[in-house]
């Protein structure tokens, strides 16, 4: 049976709170969070004591997460394991909000607000930081966040537009169905920060808002020769190992399958939207040569 992946694209503008409000007696807003983008960029902004509920998706660990951890939940929990938590807000993705209309609703009826957020294009990045930093009063620490995380970004970008020979890379989204994502998507602005040429340059979305396309056999064979580097995201849309992607006949035809330059990249440095996006960076760019290039300059 063939599965269809729509990705929606909603930037909520939300209304922040004061920017003291973490310090206002009694004014600290409880949050779920049901993505685990969102739980790791409250972390990263000191939102941790904000923080009563978390996604059962999470897999950042860094110093803010020492010591601590926060009940797990769904879109598929009760009400009243909602309630239980007295949240002010349940922050989760469009998709999520779509399909639990009810819970949304039951949330909404009960004083809770519900924020849907999901980024998949890295022109939206900052806002989507600054919105999460309005709901817990830390807009002067995303600030902080932002020019730290741009300045590591400009330094990749500023040698990749002096990088000759950009290696050729293949992204592949969904390894059954050889799917690849658009040329807008955070995703593809990873690999060119870090050196590489997007390959599938014209792959289109199959509706509006929608980051993930269809390749295709015949499209795949006719730029196979280009592909010195094969990329494939990890994680929950797919799992397919290096042992799979090897063992397709297809494949064989690219010389990234001959020269064994053919990698794994998790999710959650590819296409989550939060500052281990950087991580992403580094790690593709060791893999095009620009990390050896940057480092003989330094």
């Amino acid at each position: 049976m063939k599965t269809s992946f729509v990705v929606l694209v909603c930037v909520v503008v939300v209304c922040a709170l004061p920017a003291d409000a973490r310090d206002v007696a009694g004014v600290r807003p409880r949050l779920i969070s049901l993505y685990a983008a969102h739980t790791e960029v409250l972390l990263r902004l000191g939102a941790r004591d904000n923080l009563v509920g978390v996604s059962r998706q999470e897999t950042y660990a860094g110093p803010e997460t020492d010591g601590w951890s926060a009940p797990a939940f769904t879109v598929r929990d009760d009400i009243e394991r909602f309630l239980a938590a007295k949240p002010d807000i349940v922050l989760l993705r469009p998709q999520h909000a779509a399909g639990a209309g009810h819970l949304v609703a039951a949330l909404e009826r009960s004083g809770i607000r519900v924020v849907p957020l999901q980024v998949t294009r890295a022109g939206e990045l900052y806002d989507y930081w600054r919105t999460l930093a309005g709901l817990v009063g830390r807009e002067r620490e995303c600030e902080d966040m932002i020019r730290r995380f741009r300045d590591e970004v400009d330094r990749y970008a500023a040698a990749a537009r002096e990088f000759p020979d950009r290696p050729g890379v293949f992204l592949e989204a969904i390894h059954r169905e050889i799917k690849t994502f658009t040329p807008d998507s955070l995703p593809v602005w990873v690999v060119e920060t870090a050196g590489g040429r997007n390959v599938p340059a014209d792959a289109e979305p199959a509706s509006p808002g929608v980051v993930i396309a269809d390749y295709g056999p015949e499209r795949l064979l006719a730029v196979a020769s280009e592909i010195d580097l094969f990329l494939s995201q990890d994680g929950a849309m797919n799992r397919a190992g290096l042992d799979v992607l090897t063992a397709r006949p297809l494949y064989r035809t690219i010389p990234a399958f001959s020269t064994g330059q053919v990698y794994k990249i998790p999710e959650a440095v590819l296409s989550r939207p939060t500052p281990s996006l950087l991580e992403g960076i580094r790690l593709v760019a060791g893999l095009t040569g620009l990390a050896e290039r940057l480092a003989s300059r330094e």
